[in-house]
């Protein structure tokens, strides 16, 4: 299980933020034109926001940047800028405005967890993690963010630390499934099987419909010689989602090689083979839901 923060999530979050400032002179001096301006900034990335709700992403991007052009020390503006530009896939010039944000509002956690998510989808991995780190300094209580955080160490082959991020998510969050699995994930690597099922049986039982710990737990099964329940978990889980049928969809969501390796002998064999042409092919909206599903 990969990210739960998406560049829409960010974009809609980034006006419930309180307006912050690169420093606080000694002395305020009224500026009437300046308010204005950050009055008009605002509005227009609310309204950015509402393009960006209906799909007009090139109007939202256009509105963003009017937006940044009136008040450039506005960190909610780099950061609907930065979210609209990683939903248009420009993740570097995402990185540039998200990167602005969080020099003017250094304090501000979401500014440095915006920095990971950007930094994230551009593979660059060790900066996500610093950037999470940061973030989680300012708000330790950020429960999604320890979750990145672990599959961020989870790409730099840190494991013990990953398992140590996942475990705060799930101490925050006791029906956090997702931690739960990548913790089973992390473990079947690592040859401790039972821990894996156990963690994996765990996740299930917190959210039945879950397809990726219950084909994981499948996949277990099987190649411990429980073939029947094994493909019995596995037919079920790609019934809630057929897109665990396929190996390179397994690999985003930060399987191993050796839970790929005995994933393969699962789906290959009639039984699931089977089962994957009757199953439809998931929709573009169902997809998006599930994408965005907590």
């Amino acid at each position: 299980m990969w990210n739960r923060l998406f560049a829409l999530a960010l974009v809609a979050s980034a006006l419930a933020m309180p307006a912050a400032h690169a420093q606080t002179p000694l002395v305020t001096v009224p500026s009437l034109a300046a308010d204005q301006l950050q009055r008009q900034s605002m509005q227009l990335a609310e309204e950015a926001i509402r393009l960006v709700q209906v799909a007009r992403y090139g109007e939202a991007e256009g509105m963003a940047q009017l937006a940044v052009q009136l008040s450039k020390n506005n960190p909610q503006a780099h950061t609907v800028l930065g979210g609209i530009y990683l939903q248009n896939n420009k993740p570097e010039a995402a990185l540039t405005e998200l990167k602005l944000a969080s020099e003017l509002a250094p304090d501000n956690a979401r500014f440095q967890f915006n920095l990971g998510l950007v930094n994230s989808r551009l593979k660059n991995y060790p900066a996500a993690a610093d950037a999470i780190e940061r973030g989680l300094k300012l708000d330790p209580k950020a429960v999604d963010e320890y979750f990145n955080l672990g599959n961020a160490y989870v790409l730099l082959e840190r494991p013990e630390e990953a398992v140590g991020a996942f475990e705060k998510a799930v101490a925050l969050k006791k029906t956090f499934w997702e931690a739960i699995n990548n913790i089973g994930l992390i473990r079947y690597e690592q040859g401790r099987i039972d821990e894996a099922k156990s963690r994996w049986e765990q996740a299930v039982a917190i959210n039945t419909k879950a397809a990726e710990p219950k084909l994981a737990l499948g996949v277990a099964l099987f190649s411990q010689g429980e073939r029947e329940r094994g493909l019995t978990l596995s037919e079920e889980a790609l019934g809630f989602d057929k897109r665990y049928g396929k190996l390179d969809y397994l690999k985003e969501n930060l399987w191993g090689t050796k839970l790929l390796a005995d994933a393969a002998m699962v789906l290959t064999t009639p039984r699931i083979k089977a089962a994957l042409e009757r199953l439809p092919e998931p929709t573009s909206d169902e997809q998006a839901a599930r994408n965005g599903a907590p």
